[in-house]
């Protein structure tokens, strides 16, 4: 069912035991986790174990774990929560160019409303910081560092522990979005070094509508949310607690079958990168083919004078395939560019011509096959419309 599927960056389908687990607590897990009786210590209890099962996929402790609706949310409290406490102090914020929306319309935020100085770090053509220019950055009024993990469109993996370490250094709070991260790499928040993490469940085969936040011990946010005393009086409202179940449930199972699926997920995303270069001619892979420092499921790829649009279209409406034109988060808006891809320095007509590829743990060998045969198919009927002679990746 699931052979023609390649946007897992956007979100995976629910693992059949995460469903089977909120399923089986639909019903009987109804009572508030606040309330002082059986039933509301039945859904804490549950709440409790899910919070353990995520620390230990990060390699955390269960009480620097905070729920929250998502990935977005806990971007936006952390950057918001922190910056709060220098409201009436000069403000500088380090970012890079290529975060998810729910950062840097954060930091437009902080710009309008706190007066906030913000440096974008810029990426090299691969999508790599420098952690030079990082260093370089940084100024006296320096309140927090937010540069995300993992790239959700090429997939480039930031050398986070060496920023958080100058982090560290200065005495600035580091934060660092692995919403796409978690659950693809290894991840030890010891290692890190990190203040603040935040993740999302449904990119990790759990429920959507839900993720949180690492927070370190010492280090405590102003709320977003303010109401009741839940998740430490920092995040009110009652807990969504099955969707919490979920959460803890795909964590779990991520962790018992990392390794299985990470090295065959590896070898998928080689063999199609092989095949695409070898079969279909005019064909750019955008970002690094660094195994090491890239995600091993993600391929961001420019077919020359096609759009990337038609390619999906077609994929979609002749095979069934779903791939992805930039971020999904950002697909509404048609008329802009993809900002990664601008930031490492690609065309127009570049940026016009991509797709995105993302593998996951339900793909198969032959899952790849289909995928690289439609592709093809499609591209070489495009270019049959418009040949590469007469329009040789000039703007499109």
């Amino acid at each position: 069912m699931l052979r023609t599927y390649f946007d897992y960056n956007a979100t995976t389908p629910i693992d059949e035991s995460v469903a089977k687990a909120m399923s089986k607590e639909a019903i009987e897990l109804f009572g508030n986790p606040s309330s002082n009786h059986q039933y509301g210590g039945s859904s804490k209890k549950k709440i409790e174990k899910s919070r353990e099962e995520i620390a230990a996929l990060i390699g955390a402790k269960p009480n620097e774990i905070y729920f929250t609706s998502g990935g977005s949310e806990a971007n936006n409290w952390v950057l918001k929560g922190w910056i709060e406490q220098f409201r009436f102090d000069p403000i500088h914020v380090i970012t890079s160019m290529i975060e998810h929306p729910s950062v840097l319309e954060v930091c437009k935020y902080l710009e309008r409303y706190f007066n906030a100085e913000i440096t974008y770090l810029e990426v090299d053509k691969n999508g790599f910081v420098s952690v030079g220019d990082l260093e370089r950055s940084i100024l006296p009024h320096t309140r927090i560092i937010s540069l995300m993990m993992s790239n959700n469109e090429i997939g480039s993996i930031q050398p986070i522990q060496e920023c958080a370490s100058i982090a560290k250094r200065y005495g600035i709070f580091f934060h660092t979005d692995a919403v796409q991260a978690v659950g693809r790499i290894r991840i030890n928040i010891e290692e890190l070094g990190v203040d603040a993490l935040s993740f999302s469940g449904h990119k990790f085969y759990g429920p959507k509508g839900i993720g949180g936040l690492f927070l370190k011990e010492s280090r405590a946010l102003e709320p977003l949310l303010h109401g009741g005393s839940q998740e430490n009086g920092l995040r009110s409202g009652t807990e969504n607690v099955i969707s919490i179940v979920g959460l803890g449930e795909a964590s779990a199972k991520i962790r018992q079958e990392f390794k299985e699926d990470y090295e065959r997920i590896q070898a998928y995303k080689n063999l199609l990168l092989k095949q695409l270069i070898e079969r279909i001619p005019h064909t750019c892979i955008n970002g690094s083919t660094d195994q090491e420092h890239v995600l091993n499921n993600t391929v961001n790829i420019s077919f020359e004078n096609v759009r990337g649009e038609a390619v999906a279209a077609l994929l979609n409406q002749i095979y069934g395939i779903a791939v992805s034109v930039g971020s999904a988060c950002s697909s509404n808006k048609q008329a802009s560019l993809s900002h990664v891809l601008t930031a490492i320095g690609l065309s127009e007509a570049q940026i016009r011509s991509s797709i995105r590829i993302s593998i996951g743990k339900y793909t198969q060998k032959d899952d790849v096959f289909f995928l690289i045969n439609a592709l093809e198919h499609v591209v070489s009927k495009l270019r049959r419309m418009i040949p590469i002679e007469q329009n040789n990746f000039v703007q499109l």
